[in-house]
């Protein structure tokens, strides 16, 4: 079975609640979905499934780099800078969105989504 495959019913729900976006391919096979959802419950819907197909984001097989219109149109990214006592998951409650969208984000400065360490500036995806 293909990454592509793999990940079908994600891209069919993104067919179907109006998500635009584009597959690439990334190191060692990785499938890169990079787009635009409607809506932040259409965002939230195509992160729900992505949960369900990969629980925890185990496989590292997948990069999902979705904005909302509204943040596409507004640039749609903050930035964070971490301090002692943080994770991705405690950093992405703060700001309603899954760890895996911060770490998808800062690929190109993080090796690991486990090591963080204080004054890194995260970029945060709205």
């Amino acid at each position: 079975m293909s990454v592509q495959e793999k990940y079908q019913t994600l891209l069919d729900l993104a067919n179907q609640n109006g998500t635009t976006y584009e597959l690439t391919e990334g190191e060692n096979g990785t499938l890169i979905i990079t787009g635009v959802a409607p809506s932040a419950e259409a965002k939230q819907q195509l992160w729900d499934e992505y949960e369900r197909l990969d629980p925890e984001f185990r496989s590292g097989d997948l990069i999902l780099n979705i904005q909302t219109a509204e943040a596409a149109a507004g640039g749609g990214m903050h930035t964070y800078t971490v301090v002692s006592g943080d994770n991705l998951s405690k950093i992405a409650s703060k700001y309603g969105i899954q760890w895996k969208a911060i770490w998808d984000h800062n690929r190109d400065i993080l090796n690991h989504p486990d090591k963080i360490y204080p004054g890194q500036e995260l970029k945060i995806p709205m």
